[in-house]
């Protein structure tokens, strides 16, 4: 049989009219202990756990609650918890629904059972370094904000509430990243498509927000392509996704198709009596990019820097130059292009 210590001081009120424990002084729940709060809990004064707290009511936390044991949330009617400060634990069993009104703060392990928590912006399951959590599915996740600190990878248990919507997180560098799932059309946020997105998911989407600079690559469960919105365009991008605390509203990532698209080159008329016109497909148009034309020296004779849009265009040879062999060579980013071009004059 499980031992039960109390540490219980005179501030401890126990109310059957109201049904509810109203803690203004210390209650500590020593290692191996096992207690029951049947009615909802307000704590004014301290709470220590180092046992198991099954809490089957409400939760306000206007003072110190630090549990270093564990605490299951098995009531058998929603949950709220609430106050003015963090509630701090280190293990929690979700077997009910819960409300969170403010932060719950773990710093080992959640265990999803069964219930949906509820959580805002101001009011996140925040998991700290070492957090883990288990068993998430559509009948146990958050369905709101979710926080977590720390390098390694890490799987946000988000979804709305009826279906799990979890993503996974890569290559965090340190800094808090606050997730959550939005089950709204994307395209109400911004509507235009990159050149090689053909199109994305209209049903959802997800944000990631973060307390500094961060870059992240983002994994959907079912391994579909991701399309991230970046200056207002939705884009696929080998890159990691930035995450900035400059911006307010968070990164935002949702599925896409892509189009398969080559970047290409070409000039014409050619030969060219020293005339030319410079294609450019297969890139943005505000990509920039170097254009360059050599001899058969390799002689730079022209140069120029700029936007694909600024140097998509007619282009005329120095004078001075006599019949021969050219090449045009484009540079976007890491890929260079070329292109034979005569003169012949």
């Amino acid at each position: 049989m499980k031992k039960v210590i109390l540490s219980i001081g005179l501030g401890l009120i126990v109310s059957s009219v109201s049904a509810q424990v109203v803690n203004s002084t210390k209650i500590h729940i020593s290692e191996g202990a096992l207690v029951s709060f049947g009615t909802d809990v307000t704590n004014s004064g301290e709470i220590t756990n180092n046992g198991k707290v099954h809490l089957r009511g409400d939760l306000k936390n206007n003072a110190k609650l630090v549990s270093k044991g564990e605490v299951v949330v098995d009531g058998s009617t929603p949950q709220t918890i609430s106050g003015t400060q963090v509630a701090e634990m280190s293990k929690v069993a979700v077997e009910n629904d819960i409300n969170l009104q403010t932060p719950v703060s773990v710093s080992e392990e959640v265990s999803f059972r069964k219930g949906i928590v509820s959580s805002s912006n101001g009011s996140a399951l925040e998991l700290g370094d070492n957090a883990t959590h288990n068993g998430a599915s559509d009948l146990s996740h958050v369905s709101g904000s979710v926080k977590k600190t720390g390098n390694s990878s890490f799987e946000f248990p988000v979804g709305d509430g009826t279906s799990l919507k979890s993503f996974q997180a890569n290559k965090m560098s340190g800094n808090t990243l606050e997730a959550q799932y939005i089950a709204r059309n994307p395209l109400d946020v911004a509507s235009e498509l990159d050149y090689d997105v053909e199109e994305i998911n209209q049903t959802e989407y997800w944000v990631l927000k973060s307390n500094d600079n961060n870059t992240v690559d983002v994994k959907l469960n079912d391994n579909s392509d991701v399309a991230y919105l970046k200056g207002g365009v939705w884009v696929k991008d080998n890159k990691r996704m930035a995450v900035s605390s400059a911006n307010k509203e968070g990164a935002l990532f949702t599925t896409g198709k892509g189009r398969a698209i080559t970047k290409e080159i070409g000039v014409w008329p050619n030969p060219t009596q020293g005339e030319f016109n410079l294609k450019l497909t297969g890139m943005r148009d505000t990509d920039n990019i170097s254009v360059d034309i050599t001899n058969q020296d390799g002689r730079v004779v022209m140069k120029m820097d700029g936007t694909v849009k600024q140097l998509r265009k007619a282009y005329t040879l120095p004078q001075g130059m006599v019949t021969t062999n050219l090449t045009v060579r484009v540079i976007n980013g890491t890929e260079a292009m070329t292109q034979n071009l005569i003169l012949n004059r």
